[in-house]
Parts: C-alpha cells; structure tokens; sequence
C-alpha cells in the first residue's frame, strides 16, 4: 500500500528547480523511481538536518512542460485531501503507467569502461573528463567492477541494461546509484533515458486456448496445470470464451492486459502445460476506429433541426461558456431527447473558440456509438481512452492529448484526468451512473471530481442523465446546478407506453421467465420484423446451484455468498466476487448426492429456454460473458443488421445504445435488487427501469415495455411505470430525510479487512471507539447544552459488511453519519493516520475509508 505521505530531497546545484507537476527521478532506499514535484515547498525546523536528505538525481520533463498543470497537481491534493487517500496513489492515477513507477534509464559501458573491464585492472577513476576531479581521488573498487562487469555482460548492443535491475543484484552492491552516478561522471559508463521504444511495433503476441482438456474434460489436470491461482484460470476462462464467442480465437495481449494485469506472469504455465498457444501477429487496429454497424452519416447528426427544449438548453449553455466563468449544469432529459446532439454542438463552438472538451461516460466499452459520432463530427481531432489501450497506446495518446493535438477527450472516469490544454467544457454523461465511482485504490467519484477541476479552470461542467442522480438533482432544485430540461423526442414518437405484469396473477413459464402476455407481445413484434430487447439483471445459467437431499449449496470456498452461479457453456461454477472457478460437481460436496437442481435462472438459461420455446425467433445475449473486447463489437452489430429477432442482456443494455428497430422491451424481473441492503437499492432499481425502458421506439415506430414484478405497487416501479423521475425524487427525498442519508445528510464508511478473524474484529472496534472519542470531542466544544442525541457525527458499527467475507478476506465496516460536512471532515482528518495496513503476516489488517460511498455492500 502506497505511503500516505510526501518526501523532500535536495536540488543539485546543476540543475534547475523543477515545476510543480513535473517528474523526477528520485533515489528511494535502493532503488530509483519517478516521483512527482509537489506544488508545496519543504519547510526546515530546528530539529531537520538537510545534509542527511539525498538529492534528486534527474529531470524526467523538460523546463517549461511539466507532465502534470498546475490545476492537475491542485486537483490531485484536492482528490488525496478530500477522499482521504494516499497522496502518491492519486499522483499515480493520473499519469499513463508508463510514465510513473520504476527507473526508465538504461546504463551501457562505454568504450573506455570496456577497456577496462577487458584491461583487469584497478587504477584510479580519472579516465574521463577533467570535470571531475574528486572521482580521481580513489581507486577503482571491487564493487565498482563488480557493477562494471554486471552492465557489461547484460547490455545488448548499444540498448544497454536497466537501471532498475542493478539494484536487484545479488549480492546487492552498496550504494549501486552513487556508484553508478561517479562511473557515468568518469565516462565508464552511459546512462540515458529509455526512449529508444520500437516505434515500428506493428506486431504483438497473440495467444489462443488450444482444444486440450477443454471444457473441464480433465479438471484434475486442467487443476495440476493452473495451480491455485484463481486468476490464471480465470484468464484460461477468458480465453475459452473469446474462442465461443467471437469469429477470431486469437487475442492480443493488450486486450488482455485490461482484466489482467498480471497476464505475462500468468501465461507462461498455460503456454508450457499445452493449454495455450502464443502468435505474433499483425497489432489490430484500436477498437473504437472500426464500424460496428452503426450509421451516424457522413457528419453525425450535424443537419438535424433541434427541438425548442434542445435550443434552448444549448444557447444557455453556450451563454455560459462564453461568459469565461465557471459553469455548471444539469441536463434533465427523457431518454432519446438528444442530450448528444447538444454536447456535440456545445464542443463545436467550444473547439472553434479555441478551446478543448472531455467527455465522461460509463463504460467506454458500451457505448461505441457515441465514440463513432463524436469522430463522424470531429475526425482526429478526437481520443478515446479506454482499457484495451496498450500503456505504450495510453501513453501517446496522453502525449497527443498534452500537445494539444487532440482537444477533445472521450473516455470513462479516469479520463478526468486528461491534459487537456485550454479545458473549456467538461461533460458527464449518464452522471447517475455508479461506474463513476471507483470503489478500489482511490475512491473517487468522477462526476464531483470533474465539477472541482471545472471550477478551478472556470469551465463549463454539464451533468447529463434521463434520470439524475438525487445529489444532482437536489442540486439544481436548490440552485447550485442550472437546469435545463428537455422533455420531447427529436422523432415525432412519444415515450413508449408502459405495460406492468403482476406476476403474483400471471405466473411466469419458470424456464423462460416469460408471462404469457410478454411471450405472445415477443411473437407479435418477430413476426411484424421488428425486435425485442430482454431484461434481466443476472447473468450465468442460475444462480445456484443446490442438493434436493440436504439442501446445501455449492458454495465459493473462499466467500460468504449463499453459492456460485453455475455457466451452462462452460459447464463452470463461478464465484461473481472473488473470481473462484472451477467445474460442476456431479454430486453434493456435502452429502454426496447426485440429486442436484438448479436455482433462479439468469441470462443464459433463458436464452436457451426461449430459444427452444419460440422456434424460429433468433436470439442474441449481451452481459459480461458474451462481449468481452472485440466480441463487444461483433455482437452490437450483428443486432444493428437485424441478424437477431430478441437481445437478451444485464445492465449492460442500458448503457447508451440506440437501435431503431427496438419497438418492444421486456423486464423479466423489475424487483431484483430491490431487497439489497443498501439505501440506494430504490434509486438504482428506478433508474435502471427507466434507462433500459427507454431503449424503445427510438427509431420511426411507437414502443412498448411490458415489466413483469412480483411488487407492482413498489415505489421504484409505480414511478418508471409513468416515466415520472420528478414524482419518484420527491418521493425518495422525503425518505432519505427521516433517514438522514444523502443527499440530505452525508457519509463516510471505514472498511476493515484481513484473513484473520479476531485481528479484524479488534481492529475495527480500535476505528470504532476511536471515532466516537473524537464524536464526543465535538459535542463537548459545543458547550454544556450539547447533548449525545444531539451530535452531529453519527458513529454506527463496527458490523459485519453484508457481504462478511470476498476472497478468504473478513470484511467490517464502521459507518459515520453526519447532518453537515465540517464535523465529518474534521473526524476524518484525525482519523486519517489510523487507516493503511497495520501488523505483519496474516494477521495483517488494511482499513481504508470511502468518503460519500455508492453502496454499503
């Protein structure tokens, strides 16, 4: 875990001090990395002794072109000061891998360093200039060959050794880099910056699962091969899929550096035990420039006439923008009410200002189209940044973006981060979305990160969604977003009509799910060669998989879940949180029966159920499991060209795409997620209903969506039900009240995990009791008045997290409730120093903090 905390050295009288933002290479214990200069400068009290600080050994960035703004260096205190998190965490994030981490020199012996390696002898080191003279004062030591010999037998050719692996020698060389720096002084040896990158690499291993012992024929040798490494039968997994699914079994190591990142050291056993196969192949082209079946036209939308609440929205945007102060919006519209033409025409007159944009979406990996409009308009004035970049691909596009030569950025949350020069507009699209918020490492929200780096540049923020978020909203009721709504359809059809099944008296067919008012509307709209979205919020063939003899489920071994969700295709049983895989038992693993049953069926079951019910109705599935890289693509347009009657899918479905020929949307069940313990589960539920809802009748013919529920009269699905987002806000406003959580009142949850049970449970009370000390610090200040009822910071827990254990990890959580931000700030600020890792081996504990979590699971 990264130290919460900065470190100062010393600037060589050589060399000038660097800007803040700009990158350095530091010594740090034994080895070197690439740090970034911090805005704030060293202060040295009585007791600081500046000859013990070691000095910066180079400037990685040129004077004048730090790799970090100064607004982007102020962006990441705010970020490290506010989600409380480790400073050079966030420092990290926002650089491209590539440009963080390890030593990027390379060390090569010189001529003369040759000579003498080859000479054996040991004189002075005075065989360079005469610039240094204290080099000639000593002789040449064992340690110093030891490090001439080690660059001399590792270099190849003129592209020389790593600096990084000197200091891994063994056995180690005392002070490897001050030796290495007075060598280099003499002109024994060269050490230069890693630039020489194959800027002819067009080529790139492929690897391909072979047919041996595939679908779990041999687990016990499948098992012997992979070992215990879940994440190496899981990228065995991912492979076997990508040969299932897509037309093109090969798949680049870039692709598959995004679900894991650890590929290369996960393959070499796949590759040795026959498992897979590698191949150099042609690098194929960045996803996101190739057509999947979308027709945006030669120039997007750009002729389209705008509708009166469309106009009126852009012109005030535009007032904002040229206006030169910092702006911010929410754009309320209905799904399919052209929030994107109004991005695209606000980026037009920002880029003909002179100006650049970033555009936040999702997932970039769902919404294709919207890359494809944006370039249709824009051309190469655009980059995307998404996960299947390789770090060298990340790492020009970041450059590109820098130099200006790409003003306009499309890109999920980390794309906040982009060096956009002269940033004028920043737009967040779908802002509700909880893919916003990174729930690992940092845990930022994107959508509010981008509303602080607005302001400090006075640009234009806008929050788009049909369904906004309640802090957004609240928000903009309140003042402090302007308000735009657009609440008519570029097409002349209106919202689609909603149909709400009552599955309580329309019992649903328990293999497809379907009533049979849903199946015969599904028949219906085949036959009239229209088509049909499905939705279904879990994916797998069931979701347990259970003993009719004693009743046990086929547990993950590593988590608390109730079982694993059993995948007919693969014939596996996987864990959806810790990443467990392994083969359906013939028989229970607790009793030994043979008598096992399927649980609550998910997308693919149902997709073979309809398939064989409704003959000649041609079925496609979108979730996790079937649109993994490319396959994403090839799935979207196969569905695009009509190739499929029925899209069967997740969440997934509700994430921005547009298919005109979609008349009719089924919800097979609205009230999944609804009993979740999470004070968010009614938000999500509504906001989903109405997202994938709104998939129909986009194109010239009216829509339909039938939702079957067990709950027809919740909250959640009366509201989607009108399509009323302003009724269900109220609605759930008045309930978060009583409640005291956001967005009318504010949270902060302490999570506490390790292996050991007892560690965490102590661990977690030491948070607890911690916390309160400081609660009732608070309400002493306020004066004998104050009373335990009344104080403003709610301290609740330590409890077991929902979900208790993930990956033989045993989670707690401690839950802080305040009526105002101050008071929570201020106990986060002390409590700040009692979160990291504490203790060693496996009774280690990490307890990390998430400032205004997203869900409490």
């Amino acid at each position: 875990m990264a130290l919460d905390r900065g470190f100062t050295y010393l600037v060589p009288e050589d060399m000038a001090t660097p800007e803040a933002g700009a990158r350095v290479l530091v010594p740090f214990g034994a080895r070197v990395l690439v740090g970034v200069v911090r805005e704030a400068k060293a202060e040295f009290g009585p007791d600081d002794d500046p000859a013990k600080l070691r000095e910066l050994l180079e400037r990685v960035d040129p004077p004048g072109r730090p790799a970090l703004s100064l607004d982007l260096v102020r962006l990441c205190e705010w970020i490290a000061e506010y989600y409380v998190a480790p400073v050079g965490e966030v420092y990290r994030m926002a650089l491209p891998g590539m440009a963080m981490g390890v030593d990027a020199r390379r060390a090569r012996v010189s001529a003369a360093g040759q000579a003498l390696v080859d000479a054996e002898a040991s004189p002075l080191l005075s065989a360079g200039s005469e610039d240094a003279p204290a080099l000639a004062s000593r002789p040449l030591e064992r340690a110093d060959r030891r490090l001439l010999e080690a660059i001399a037998d590792g270099q190849t050719g003129k592209k020389g050794v790593a600096v990084a692996t000197l200091t891994r020698l063994e056995p180690p060389i005392p002070a490897v880099l001050r030796r290495l720096g007075e060598l280099a002084q003499a002109e024994l040896v060269i050490v230069d910056r890693d630039e020489a990158k194959d800027k002819q690499a067009r080529r790139e291993l492929h690897y391909r699962r072979t047919d041996r012992l595939r679908g779990g024929a041999d687990e016990a040798g499948i098992k012997q091969i992979v070992g215990r490494s879940k994440q190496r039968r899981g990228l065995l997994d991912y492979l076997e899929l990508q040969a299932d699914t897509s037309s093109d079994p090969w798949v680049p190591i870039s692709e598959i550096r995004g679900p894991f990142p650890r590929a290369r050291v996960l393959l070499p056993p796949l590759l040795e035990g026959g498992l897979v196969v590698s191949e150099s192949r042609l690098r194929a082209l960045d996803a996101f420039d190739l057509d999947d079946g979308a027709d945006p036209g030669a120039d997007g939308s750009k002729g389209l006439t705008l509708t009166g609440d469309q106009r009126r929205a852009l012109e005030g945007l535009r007032a904002a923008f040229e206006a030169g102060r910092f702006a911010s919006a929410l754009l309320h519209g209905i799904t399919g009410s052209g929030k994107t033409e109004v991005y695209l025409r606000l980026i037009a007159s920002v880029i003909e200002a002179g100006g650049g944009a970033i555009v936040l979406v999702p997932e970039i990996a769902l919404t294709p189209q919207l890359a494809q409009r944006f370039r249709a308009r824009f051309g190469d004035a655009v980059a995307v940044l998404h996960s299947g970049l390789t770090a060298q691909q990340r790492l020009d596009a970041w450059e590109h973006i820098r130099a200006g030569e790409r003003p306009i950025v499309i890109g999920a949350r980390s794309a906040i981060f982009a060096p956009v020069p002269k940033l004028r507009v920043i737009v967040v699209d779908e802002e509700h979305d909880g893919s916003f918020k990174q729930e690992e490492g940092v845990r930022y929200n994107a959508r509010d990160v981008a509303l602080v780096r607005g302001r400090s540049l006075d640009a234009v923020v806008v929050l788009g969604s049909a369904t906004p978020s309640l802090e957004s909203w609240r928000n903009a009721r309140e003042g402090r977003l302007a308000l735009w709504s657009l609440t008519t359809r570029p097409t002349p059809r209106p919202l689609p009509e909603v149909e709400v099944v009552n599955l309580r008296e329309h019992l649903p067919d328990p293999e497809t799910l379907l009533s049979a008012r849903l199946r015969q509307r599904l028949l219906d709209t085949a036959n009239a060669g229209e088509q049909s979205i499905l939705f279904l919020n879990r994916r797998g063939y069931t979701t347990a998989l259970s003993c009719k003899t004693c009743g046990s489920f086929q547990q993950c071994p590593d988590c608390s879940a109730p079982s694993m969700t059993y995948h007919l295709h693969r014939n596996r049983l996987m864990c959806h949180l810790c990443g467990h895989i392994e083969a359906a038992p013939s028989h229970c693993l607790s009793c030994g029966s043979t008598e096992l049953e399927h649980g609550a069926a998910g997308t693919e079951r149902v997709e073979v159920a309809i398939a064989a019910a409704l003959p000649g109705v041609r079925m496609l599935r979108l979730d996790r499991d079937t649109s993994r890289g490319k396959a994403l693509l090839e799935l979207l347009g196969r569905f695009r060209r009509r190739e499929a009657d029925v899209l069967i899918g997740t969440q997934m479905l509700s994430k921005g795409h547009d298919f005109p020929g979609v008349t009719l949307v089924g919800v097979l069940r609205a009230d999944h997620g609804l009993g979740l313990p999470d004070f968010r589960a009614t938000e999500r539920v509504f906001q989903l209903l109405t997202q994938v809802a709104g998939r129909a009748g986009r194109g010239d013919r009216p829509g339909r969506v039938v939702v079957q529920t067990w709950a027809p009269d919740h909250p959640a699905i009366r509201y989607a039900r009108t399509h009323d987002f302003e009724g269900f806000a109220e609605h759930e406003l008045e309930a978060r009240a009583k409640s005291g959580n956001p967005p009318i009142g504010h949270l902060a949850l302490v999570r506490i995990h390790g292996t050991d049970r007892r560690a965490v449970d102590a661990r977690a009370q030491a948070v607890a009791d911690f916390a309160r000390a400081l609660g009732r610090r608070i309400v002493l200040a306020a004066g004998a008045s104050a009373t335990p009822a009344s104080a403003p910071v709610e301290i609740l827990g330590p409890v077991d997290s929902p979900i208790e254990r993930i990956n033989k990890r045993h989670r707690m959580q401690v839950l802080l409730r305040a009526r105002s931000r101050r008071p929570l700030r201020w106990i986060l600020d002390h409590l700040r120093h009692r979160l990291g890792p504490d203790g060693r081996g496996r009774s280690q504990t990490v307890a990390r903090v998430d400032v205004d979590p997203y869900g409490l699971l």
